[in-house]
């Protein structure tokens, strides 16, 4: 589209060039504006060659902007794989911290297990403990209880023989 407006510019110039150096020529030889026509195209070329100069402008601006537009395209799939990187990398970190929660709750399971096993080893003990103490407090019972026995039966025994001998002396002394 450029070319064409290019072209048509370039056709549009040589044309008025072609009327204004016909009409330069009529003009020396019939009229007195004479300086009046060169001046108009000395601006005609000078407007032809702007003219010719944005249209460059416009061309190179063009291919810039195509260049930008390719750099953006590219940052943007350089930004796109970076992102699905720092996306693994996190999905990756994510599951190493998750086997090691993991694996720390089952230290925590095995050392808890540990403990409930000691726990149960110390009940024991404090039950075997308890039936030892019970034991030793129905030994002791049992203790008291036969010395209070052997207590009486020795009172008994002692007042038996206490009444036995009074009883002798009371005989002794009546068949004197």
């Amino acid at each position: 589209m450029n070319f064409k407006k290019s072209a048509i510019l370039v056709v549009v110039a040589a044309a008025l060039m072609a009327t204004g150096f016909g009409a330069k020529t009529l003009a020396d030889d019939y009229w007195s504006g004479h300086a009046d026509v060169e001046a108009i195209n000395n601006d005609i070329d000078t407007l032809a060659n702007r003219v010719q100069a944005k249209n460059g402008q416009i061309s190179q601006l063009n291919s810039d902007l195509n260049s930008a537009k390719s750099s953006v395209s590219g940052y943007q799939a350089q930004m796109k794989s970076l992102q699905d990187q720092l996306t693994q990398a996190n999905a990756e970190k994510q599951s190493e911290i998750q086997e090691k929660i993991n694996e720390i709750n089952q230290k925590i399971d095995e050392g808890n297990a540990k403990v409930s096993d000691k726990q149960k080893e110390v009940d024991a003990a404090n039950q075997k403990i308890s039936d030892l103490q019970q034991q030793l407090a129905d030994a002791q019972q049992k203790l008291s209880d036969a010395q209070n026995k052997n207590n009486a039966d020795l009172s008994q025994a002692l007042s038996d023989v206490q009444a036995t001998h009074a009883k002798a002396d009371q005989a002794v002394q009546n068949n004197q």
